[in-house]
């Protein structure tokens, strides 16, 4: 009876680790220059009725536990989901043929994605090593509204201390 708590915690330990680890970010075209992502847009097109296919899970690791890693635009101010490679931690990740998923080929807008798209620039000042929170020199803070720019910011950093 006393191991089922230890095995209990330490599910528990593994699981928070998977979540703490640094992640693999997505990419983002933004103004003619591609950017690192610190936001998964993705994600929230996947849903109960629309589930995540399991050919992007498939070989996912501590370090990018979508399993994938997508790219993005933002052209004539519009968020753009251009392609995904699945596999990204595997020695021969793969893009993946979206399109049938969006019923149409891609690039596709992004409409149902409304939320902040950070975007790291500059030097690193602190490492991190948690999902995306490392701190950069600057964020570009990029507000969208299904789908649309409504709203850029610049935010500077300091080094914590």
């Amino acid at each position: 009876m006393k191991k089922i708590p230890a095995i209990f915690t330490a599910l528990l330990v593994l699981c928070a680790a998977l979540y703490a680890t640094g992640q693999r970010p997505e990419r983002i075209i933004y103004k003619g220059t591609e950017y690192a992502l610190f936001t998964d847009p993705l994600e929230s097109f996947f849903s109960d009725d629309n589930p995540r296919p399991v050919k992007l899970f498939g070989n996912a690791c501590t370090a990018s536990r979508r399993g994938y890693i997508a790219t993005w635009k933002i052209e004539n101010g519009k968020l753009y989901f251009v392609k995904v490679v699945a596999g990204d931690c595997s020695a021969d990740p793969v893009e993946i043929d979206m399109s049938s998923a969006f019923n149409k080929s891609l690039p596709v807008e992004a409409t149902w994605y409304s939320g902040t798209l950070r975007i790291p620039r500059g030097r690193l000042l602190k490492y991190i090593n948690a999902g995306y929170a490392s701190v950069y020199e600057e964020e570009i803070l990029l507000a969208i509204e299904r789908g649309l720019l409504v709203r850029e910011e610049i935010k500077r950093n300091r080094k914590p201390e």
